[in-house]
């Protein structure tokens, strides 16, 4: 019989999130055909009462439930980082808190890696729904050789629906506090280091979009997240100035564009 691969995931929760949401969620990670070995619950600074409440009771059922408690809220990238190096296991699955995995996930992921050691980084196709309907799906380019072109352009890997190698990430340095950005500067340490990346063609997880998801998006006060962001990699990762400059001119419809119009444009045009 072989060895069963043991694995952690990782799921932050801020002051924003909704116990509805939560709720629905976690038990998605729960109801799982495979079971997480450890899920390490991050409390980035205060959480609703009823969150936290209900935190403590699952906890009490699934002894695989952690607590990383932070008094204060640090941002998605410091939290990870300190998360990442907590994990017992070498590979991590991603999860948010408003975002719902497929029952058979972690059990597909977990074949794939058995079968591919060589891959560091896996993701795969997601489905984006608003209260509870299905408005997009998200197709993702599946090879390596492709999800590198594609990252000097745009972000190829959907963070919650990824499953990567701890040594991996801490060895391209871990996630850094980059607002909005901390998983696609990783992807490119990663990239740097020769990590193997791939996306399976499924549809494993269902993120959650609203209007807030596109007006985080747009505006002068994203563009210039966007710019801290494509600058450091273009200073640490040393990518050509052409490319920088394009990606700087296509975005900079952002801070003009109301967010209904960068709703069309995501649904219509990065979206199938």
């Amino acid at each position: 019989m072989p060895k069963k691969m043991k694995f952690s995931v990782v799921l932050p929760i801020y002051i924003n999130v909704e116990l509805k949401t939560f709720r629905k969620s976690l038990q998605s990670i729960l109801n799982q055909t495979l079971k997480p070995n450890e899920i390490i619950l991050i409390l980035d600074g205060p959480i609703k009462h009823e969150i936290k409440k209900f935190i403590l009771k699952k906890k009490k059922t699934y002894k695989s439930i952690k607590i990383i408690t932070f008094s204060k809220n640090h941002g998605l990238g410091y939290v990870l980082n300190k998360a990442i190096k907590s994990c017992k296991y070498n590979i991590i699955a991603r999860c948010d808190a408003d975002d719902f995995s497929n029952k058979k996930r972690f059990q597909t992921q977990i074949n794939f890696f058995k079968k591919n050691k060589k891959v560091d980084v896996l993701g795969c196709n997601i489905k984006e729904v608003n209260n509870s309907k299905i408005i997009s799906k998200k197709f993702m380019v599946k090879e390596d050789h492709k999800i590198k072109k594609q990252l000097l352009f745009r972000n190829p890997i959907n963070h919650s629906s990824v499953m990567f190698k701890k040594n991996k990430v801490l060895n391209s340095g871990n996630y850094q506090q980059i607002q909005y950005f901390e998983d696609y500067y990783m992807w490119f340490a990663m990239a740097k280091n020769n990590c193997i990346f791939q996306n399976l063609p499924s549809f494993l997880v269902s993120m959650s979009v609203d209007d807030d998801f596109y007006i985080r998006r747009s505006g002068l006060k994203y563009y210039k997240y966007y710019l801290n962001f494509i600058l450091k990699v273009r200073k640490k990762f040393k990518v050509s100035i052409l490319i920088i400059l394009f990606n700087i001119i296509l975005r900079l419809p952002l801070i003009f564009l109301h967010y209904k119009f960068i709703k069309i444009l995501y649904s219509f045009i990065l979206r199938n």
